[in-house]
């Protein structure tokens, strides 16, 4: 049983250690080599932005991530200390030797999204001393953000809950469920 609770939070973990990518609006397809297709040029290109983007210090920011995750999250609550240490160690272990694997995915993802003269004022901005300062200060501030992010989660459960109630029907048992599952300790520094 250790076994499988410890493989069940080391995934949530890792999964809580990846950022999430804004959404961006999809180019027009004039600005493609063909439709729906990015040119070699974007590709390249793209690549240099994902280089960019990863920063120094995102070993550190994934485990303070996850660390914050596992502090959070009720699936390691139980667990003994030791046990949860080996789960953090694991999942910031596995999560950063995949993420090269995760970022050579995000390139045909950017060079589809944005078009060569986005990606070439991208770089020309992280390129410079002011872009790298962004850039960590992005990653330095991940454990930060994912905490406001996820604070509002409860709430959100909570209020579609109410709303799936209120097209299906719900019981009160099953709203008092609905509203039990959303009650999640509160998040401090």
């Amino acid at each position: 049983m250790r076994f499988w609770a410890a493989l069940l939070a080391g995934a949530t973990l890792a999964g809580a250690g990846i950022p999430a990518q804004a959404a961006t609006a999809e180019e027009p397809k004039a600005t493609r080599s063909e439709p729906g297709q990015p040119s070699a040029r974007q590709l390249t290109l793209s690549r240099r932005y994902v280089e960019l983007m990863q920063g120094d210090q995102l070993e550190s920011v994934l485990r303070a991530v996850i660390e914050e995750s596992a502090r959070t999250d009720g699936s390691t609550a139980d667990m003994a200390q030791e046990d949860r240490e080996f789960v953090i160690n694991l999942a910031t272990e596995l999560t950063t030797e995949m993420m090269p694997e995760m970022m050579d995915q995000l390139v045909p993802v950017y060079a589809r999204t944005f078009s060569q003269a986005e990606l070439e004022a991208l770089i020309a901005f992280y390129d410079t001393e002011l872009g790298r300062s962004v850039i960590a200060k992005t990653w330095t501030s991940m454990p930060e953000t994912n905490e406001a992010m996820m604070s509002v989660m409860p709430v959100m459960i909570e209020k579609m809950g109410a709303r799936i109630c209120a097209h299906y029907g719900c019981d009160p048992s099953e709203m008092e469920a609905l509203s039990g599952a959303s009650a999640a300790p509160a998040r401090t520094k």
